[in-house]
C-alpha cells in the first residue's frame, strides 16, 4: 500500500488535471491497476462535484464583475479563439456525452464542468456523463499498465 501522502497527492491532482495529470503520476509511483483506478477516480468525482455546484457561483461573479469593469452601454466584444470554435463543434454534434468525455482528455476538469454547466442545465445529468467519462478513461489510461508490464 502507497503512503498517505502519495494517496493523497494523487487524489487531489486527480480533482483538476485527470488523464495527463493524475493517471500517469499514480501509475509512475507504483500505484497498482485498480489502486489507480479508485484514487483517480475518486478523486475526479470530488472535483466534478465540486466545481459543477460552483460554476452558477462563479458564472454570476465574473458577469458581475464585468458589468462592473465595462458600462452597459459598450458590449463587450466576443473572441472566438480555436478553443471556443472546438466547444461549440463538439456541443452542437456530440452534446452533454461529446463534452463529457473530452473534459479528462483535452480540458481540465474545472473548465469542462464550466462549460457542462454553461451549456446544459440538468446537473444530475451533468454529474452522470462526467463521472462516467472519468471512469471510462481511468480504466483505460490505467490498463495501460497491464498491457505494457
Amino acid at each position: 500500500m502507497e503512503s498517505l501522502w502519495e494517496i493523497l497527492s494523487v487524489f487531489l491532482l486527480s480533482t483538476v488535471k485527470f488523464v495527463f495529470g493524475a493517471v500517469p503520476m499514480a501509475l509512475s509511483l507504483g500505484f497498482s491497476f485498480f489502486e489507480t483506478v479508485t484514487v483517480t477516480s475518486l478523486g475526479g468525482f470530488t472535483g466534478v462535484t465540486f466545481f459543477v455546484l460552483m460554476s452558477n457561483k462563479l458564472v454570476s461573479y465574473l458577469k458581475k464583475r464585468k458589468a462592473h469593469q465595462h458600462h452597459q452601454d459598450q458590449p463587450a466584444k466576443k473572441i472566438f479563439t480555436r478553443k471556443n470554435k472546438i466547444i461549440v463543434k463538439v456541443k452542437k454534434r456530440y452534446g452533454l456525452p461529446g463534452i463529457a468525455l473530452l473534459t479528462p482528455l483535452l480540458f481540465s476538469i474545472p473548465i469542462g464542468c464550466f462549460i457542462a454547466v454553461r451549456y446544459f442545465k440538468n446537473k444530475q445529468q451533468i454529474l452522470f456523463y462526467m463521472f462516467g467519462a472519468i471512469l471510462f478513461w481511468s480504466v483505460f489510461i490505467s490498463s495501460f499498465k497491464l498491457v505494457f508490464r
